[in-house]
């Protein structure tokens, strides 16, 4: 696949990924919104509860996925498709045990449910059966790997994302829509959560339907199976993966779990309202790796370290200016925007909000490494790593959520995220995927600039928002403040790093594709 194929399936993955995205917040708004106001913060822990542990339970997937993604970028370069179709079964036979595995752990874990939510008796108040919501949040888990969602990652693979974005955003609006009539009309959870179930299966069929037309060589049946020692060789990049599948889901999911055993679930539904806003901007801006993921991984087998190493730093330059610009956004607006939304009673006081901005930064360095040590395959090298990432939030989360409550438990995951994945994993990557092309102090360094830059732009930002320009003015005031936040950290960064070879080659791509409009225009 030559440059000009790469950039075009970016472009695509890219603008299907983020502009549909924007659609998926404004429905989730719209969806949060009604749920908040027919059912009340106690429905909402048991939400954003039940969702985390079942993203725990979802740790058996071991990081197969990006296992068989990894393997599927060569073959699909050098058009194999008999490989491909060794490939796939693979993937059919392991994520139907992966499903199988699910299953029977979620069943193993509902005696525990008492113990897991502190409220739990209170419940029965509510007309909630626990048990029963579980099963229905197990069932919805495990279909992410039943019902033929093995064939979408030959369309990911094969840097045809944008094709799968399409279909889901149009099975969002349907969800959408009928969740929020469900809510209104009857205003009953349980119908509520099985809806969420029917539309994942109708996702992994309409993802099925479309990889069947494109890629119809991949389905059919072969003999031939991966060999024993391809086999070990696999099973030993999903055990190195399973540590960062496990990292990536502890650090998150815990929070629900340590805040409901300390606090309760009605912290955890003010939480969850916060979380809406980090995750869709996590999901926004995830797509930007998405979009690019597969077209690295064509480039990390085609071309040479040089051009490999300046893709790596553009794509760090991004991560910092997009997410450094969620950062701001969050620490400022966050609090004020949850009050305009639902209510003063929905805050969670300051520093929160900043920790949470800090924590969306820290996601998209950390998102960035990770792209990169999964299309190289340097997951191996650093195996150790996610085990001490997870234990050091562990302890620091519980050791804080007593004296500091929530923010503690939000000090764990930034602690755990700084002193491994943002130390450990630059130095491994330019040691094992860069060959030493550069010293990993160049990162260090570099990264450190940008986040002083940032924190300077922040405060400035800080100081206009709540104390010069139209502070508690209602929704005016958190449009306002929100283009501030949005406009001026890009600006700043650009201004100040114009002449950066990663600016001057996101330059040259813009003007590349401007021009490439302007003939199409003129034909």
């Amino acid at each position: 696949m030559n440059k000009s194929s790469r950039i075009k399936n970016t472009l695509m993955n890219l603008i299907t990924g983020i502009g549909g995205q924007l659609f998926i917040i404004l429905v989730n708004f719209i969806t949060r919104t009604v749920f908040i106001h027919t059912l009340g913060k106690a429905y909402l822990g048991i939400n954003g509860l039940f969702s985390d542990i079942l993203n725990m339970l979802s740790l058996t997937e071991l990081g197969l996925a990006t296992a068989i993604n990894f393997k599927l970028y060569k073959p699909l370069a050098e058009h194999d498709e008999e490989r491909v179709r060794v490939l796939v079964k693979f993937y059919k036979t392991a994520y139907r045990i992966v499903g199988l595995a699910i299953l029977l752990l979620g069943v193993a874990l509902i005696p525990a449910l008492p113990h897991l939510i502190r409220d739990y008796d209170s419940l029965e108040g509510l007309g909630v059966n626990a048990a029963v919501i579980f099963l229905i949040y197990l069932m919805q888990s495990v279909s992410s790997y039943w019902f033929w969602a093995f064939k979408s990652a030959i369309v990911r693979a094969d840097q045809k994302e944008y094709m799968l974005n399409v279909a889901s955003y149009a099975v969002k609006l349907v969800t959408c829509i009928a969740q929020v009539a469900i809510l209104l009309i009857s205003g009953n959870f349980l119908l509520y959560t099985v809806s969420i179930l029917a539309f994942n299966i109708i996702q992994n069929v309409i993802n099925a339907c479309i990889a069947n037309h494109y890629y119809p060589y991949a389905f059919k049946k072969t003999k031939n199976k991966m060999s024993r020692e391809e086999l070990k060789d696999t099973f030993k990049d999903i055990g190195s993966l399973f540590g960062f599948r496990t990292n990536e889901v502890i650090l998150k999911a815990t929070d629900n779990i340590v805040l409901s055993s300390f606090l309760g679930l009605t912290i955890v539904g003010l939480y969850s309202n916060y979380l809406l806003f980090y995750t869709a901007i996590k999901s926004s801006l995830s797509r930007i790796y998405q979009a690019v993921r597969a077209s690295m991984g064509n480039l990390f087998v085609t071309d040479g370290v040089e051009k490999n190493y300046l893709v790596f730093e553009i794509m760090n330059f991004i991560s910092v200016v997009f997410y450094g610009t969620a950062c701001v956004g969050v620490s400022v607006v966050a609090n004020e925007l949850i009050q305009c939304w639902i209510g003063a009673d929905y805050i969670i006081k300051q520093p929160f909000s900043i920790l949470m901005g800090i924590e969306i930064l820290f996601c998209g360095l950390k998102t960035n490494l990770g792209n990169v040590r999964n299309t190289t395959g340097a997951f191996r090298q650093m195996w150790y790593r996610p085990a001490i990432s997870v234990l050091l939030n562990l302890i620091v989360s519980v050791a804080l959520v007593q004296k500091l409550g929530i923010y503690g438990v939000i000090i764990g995951t930034l602690t755990a995220d700084f002193f491994t994945n943002l130390l450990v994993d630059p130095y491994i990557l330019h040691k094992y995927s860069f060959q030493h092309y550069k010293p990993a102090s160049v990162y260090y360094v570099k990264n450190i600039k940008f986040i002083l830059l940032l924190a300077l732009v922040g405060a400035i930002d800080m100081y206009l928002c709540t104390q010069l320009i139209l502070p508690n003015s209602g929704w005016f005031s958190v449009i306002a403040h929100v283009l501030i936040c949005g406009i001026s950290v890009p600006a700043v960064f650009l201004l100040v790093y114009r002449k950066k070879p990663e600016v001057q080659y996101l330059l040259r791509v813009g003007k590349g594709i401007l021009e490439k409009a302007r003939l199409k225009g003129q034909k």
